[in-house]
């Protein structure tokens, strides 16, 4: 089965517009000096054009995805 990545098109399991992967959800993680942001491959970033033509994106869980 094929797995969702960047580039995947895909669409929330409940119903949602056709939607392309871009990237990855972020995560912070303990630093020695600051917290940092790390790469969280179970969030993945989402872009899709909504009904008036307009770029959307928003970040969801992997798990409620499929590929469209």
């Amino acid at each position: 089965m094929e797995q969702i990545s960047i580039g995947s098109v895909v669409k929330l399991k409940s119903g949602s517009p056709n939607m392309t992967v871009t990237g990855y959800g972020k995560k912070y993680g303990a630093g020695k000096i600051l917290i940092n942001l790390e790469e969280d491959r179970e969030q993945v970033k989402c872009q899709w054009f909504d009904a008036t033509g307009t770029l959307q994106q928003e970040t969801f869980p992997v798990t409620s995805l499929q590929l469209a």
